[in-house]
């Protein structure tokens, strides 16, 4: 079998948000820290976020929020789509957040996730991010964690 052609389509034009918003909500929808739906994502890009596809050869398996801000790369993400989950893609995205920042001559990522959310709070320590203590109330509670970049 050959190997999956991973890849990052960051600033989706409106047919890819169509796409991202329709590529299987029910996969992810529930463990967001706001409401799914293409308002909400609109709401995000107008406060700052970008938004990059993540794609498993033609097929979106995650969505990543991304933020330049005061020499730093906040991030967020949706879980990867459950029929790809188990294949590494976790790690991938966090080399590809370290590497984004890297070259943009940030010098921190700072990755927002559920209070709930074991596997992501395992992935960030194993990434050897700390919690910086701070807690953003909501629909969900979000724990903000930080890795200071060499």
């Amino acid at each position: 079998m050959s190997e999956l052609k991973f890849s990052f389509i960051q600033n989706p034009k409106d047919q890819m948000l169509n796409e991202i918003y329709n590529f299987d909500v029910k996969a992810f929808a529930d463990s967001q820290d706001f409401d799914w739906t293409k308002e909400n994502i609109k709401k995000e890009l107008k406060e700052g976020w970008n938004i990059v596809s993540v794609k498993a050869d033609n097929d979106i398996v995650c969505a990543l929020f991304i933020k330049e801000e005061d020499k730093a790369l906040f991030t967020k993400n949706t879980p990867i789509k459950i029929t790809h989950q188990g294949n590494g893609y976790s790690h991938i995205i966090k080399d590809f957040y370290e590497d984004y920042a890297k070259d943009k001559g940030l010098k921190k990522v700072v990755n927002y996730c559920r209070d709930d959310n074991f596997r992501m709070i395992s992935l960030n320590e194993g990434h050897h991010y700390v919690r910086t203590g701070k807690v953003i109330k909501g629909t969900a509670n979000l724990i903000e964690w930080e890795k200071k970049l060499k």
